[in-house]
């Protein structure tokens, strides 16, 4: 049986990419495979990080002849902290990352159960991938940034630093106990005195991540050169964003 036809066809569509995934038993893929929109296999992203001893997110890109195209690099953190920010080399040599992904969190959006949002620098390009858990249609939606906005850094938030927000929130009475027992008002004034992000996406969407109900685990597609000359780069988004999903 061949990849279900994707409606509508996908000659009509900024298809980019198709993603299928090979899973485990409780949902964490092993292995992905990356096609084109005429649905030819093109590249196979392994997660050779959970090989190692501390299992890391550590992706590596090979083509259809076994050769190591890409990786997709995680930070050396803590295993208790969070990583952030992503390297994504293009080239079975490259020593030197050709975009960075920053996976970028808020208070609020822990509390509201909502996903996190991604910022891309492609050279000189800039852009954000928001997503939508519950919407139909897109999964996430990628929006060009401009260069005036703030630093990144300003909207970081580490886990410690939200642990000791929620613990502060919940008040002495939480203490010992294993279920948050902070009342509503001190719940909804964090989420009223979290500031939103002051770095917003501008101007129309320029691409997405779709997670259909059948067919491929994610379809992917962009109109715009940068993006479309580094398929590997949105294929590592999309599964970043899988592997936060199934963390």
């Amino acid at each position: 049986m061949g990849i279900p036809e994707l409606e509508p066809p996908a000659q009509e569509r900024d298809i980019l990419c198709l993603i299928h995934k090979l899973t485990y038993a409780d949902g964490r893929a092993y292995r992905y495979l990356i096609s084109d929109a005429n649905r030819q296999l093109c590249y196979m992203a392994k997660r050779t990080g959970l090989l190692l001893p501390g299992q890391t997110r550590l992706v590596e890109f090979f083509d259809t002849q076994e050769n190591l195209v890409g990786r997709l690099s995680p930070p050396e953190v803590a295993p208790w902290l969070r990583a952030e920010d992503y390297q994504v080399y293009i080239g079975g040599e490259a020593e030197e990352p050709s975009a960075i992904i920053h996976e970028r969190w808020r208070l609020v959006d822990i509390l509201l159960l909502r996903l996190p949002r991604y910022e891309i620098q492609l050279g000189e390009h800039r852009y954000v991938a928001e997503g939508n858990r519950y919407g139909p249609g897109r999964f996430y939606g990628i929006f060009p940034l401009e260069e005036e906005e703030l630093p990144v850094e300003q909207l970081e938030a580490s886990a410690f630093e939200l642990e000791t927000e929620l613990e502060g929130a919940a008040g002495p009475e939480a203490e010992g106990t294993e279920e948050w027992s902070g009342d509503a008002v001190a719940l909804e004034k964090i989420i009223q005195e979290e500031p939103e992000a002051e770095v917003e996406s501008e101007g129309e969407q320029v691409g997405l991540i779709e997670c259909p109900t059948a067919g491929p685990s994610y379809i992917i597609e962009t109109d715009v050169e940068p993006l479309r000359q580094t398929p590997l780069l949105l294929a590592s988004l999309a599964i970043l964003i899988d592997m936060e999903q199934h963390a």
